[in-house]
């Protein structure tokens, strides 16, 4: 997806995206423009997480309970900073970010004290930053979505496994009339080759890349080495590799594994995070199922945009539980979607209607 240099952050094809080479065959300076912005954005986002080194051993006041909403820390607002600059400083200071950190949160918070750390890592990264530049980066991510182009940021995914030294993932997709048209997963711990169901042990680092029309990827973190990804064609009768969220509380674990053993033996394969969405698109797991945690809970657009787009392209059918294609032009919430089926089209069509008692 091209970009248009006469309205930064706009990019110039809306429709239906024309057949175009898989990622796989191209050459770094043949990535398009757009994921080459979103593939840097990640990286940069990936060495300021790491410039903070172990977070079991970071300091009071770098981890922050946000109440029901989960922990954040200093790693996930530089991430969120560091991703942000590198877009503002590609496309311009208009373009359109929707990211899950907010100001207002950070100056209830931390403030200064917190910024300064944060800008410390992404100035670690490679990045210029002061206090004054988190500020502004924080204070431009906070777009409502919606129609149009827009950037979605998750800037680190699944909180408590960074925290415990499991998985996250840095999640960054552009959004063109309520579609993912580019989408990245930076997975600084994920293996580049799974084993089974030990698929998630740590490994150096990958970035999961897709692009509508162009396929799906993955690439050691740090160059452009692209491996195309495939999803796995689950027969009946196979064992059913079912990804799930470590954190039971954020999904009916029990239940999604007791109605989908209906279509074969059932093993969970846990991971924190849209490491998820990887597992599935490169054949690690069969299907990603999710159910929302209370009739009311809707999904936060960061959570799924990018991890949506790698799993299509490498031959997902992705929908919400019920089988409903998500809509990401309804704000920062995805209020039309209930939950999550990600699977190739058989088994998603085998998953439907297994999780049909389930879905309220």
């Amino acid at each position: 997806m091209s970009t248009d240099p006469a309205h930064p952050g706009h990019s110039a094809h809306a429709a239906a995206p024309a057949p175009r080479a898989h990622l796989s065959s191209l050459a770094p300076d043949r990535v398009p423009a757009d994921l080459s912005i979103a593939l840097a954005a990640a990286r940069a986002a990936a060495r300021a997480v790491d410039a903070l080194g172990d977070p079991q051993l970071f300091a009071v006041g770098s981890v922050i309970d946000k109440g029901v909403a989960g922990p954040a820390t200093v790693a996930d607002i530089a991430s969120q900073v560091a991703a942000t600059i590198i877009l503002r400083t590609a496309l311009g200071h208009a373009v359109r970010i929707v990211a899950e950190e907010s100001l207002e949160e950070v100056d209830t918070l931390g403030g200064d004290s917190l910024l300064e750390r944060v800008a410390a890592a992404v100035r670690a990264a490679g990045i210029e930053c002061d206090v004054a530049s988190a500020r502004a980066a924080l204070a431009a991510s906070a777009d409502t979505g919606g129609t149009g182009t827009f950037w979605a940021i998750d800037p680190l995914d699944g909180t408590k496994g960074y925290l415990r030294g499991g998985q996250f993932a840095i999640a960054i997709a552009l959004v063109v009339d309520g579609q993912p048209v580019a989408g990245v997963l930076g997975l600084p711990r994920l293996s580049a080759v799974g084993n089974g169901t030990d698929a998630v042990s740590g490994g150096a680092g990958v970035l999961v890349a897709a692009v509508a029309g162009g396929g799906a990827i993955q690439t050691p973190i740090d160059r452009w080495e692209p491996a195309r990804i495939v999803a796995h064609q689950w027969s009946k009768g196979d064992p059913l590799r079912l990804a799930g969220s470590v954190e039971r509380g954020h999904s009916a674990s029990e239940s999604l594994e007791s109605r989908a053993a209906a279509l074969g033996v059932v093993e969970p394969v846990r991971v924190d995070s849209q490491a998820k969405y990887a597992l599935v698109a490169r054949g690690d797991a069969d299907a990603y199922l999710r159910l929302s945690p209370t009739p009311e809970y809707r999904e936060c657009i960061w959570d799924h945009a990018a991890g949506a787009l790698v799993a299509i392209e490498a031959g997902c059918v992705v929908t919400d539980s019920r089988g409903v294609p998500m809509d990401f032009s309804t704000g920062r919430r995805l209020t039309q979607s209930q939950g999550v089926i990600c699977a190739p089209p058989r088994l998603h069509v085998e998953l439907v209607a297994a999780l049909a008692p389930l879905v309220r």
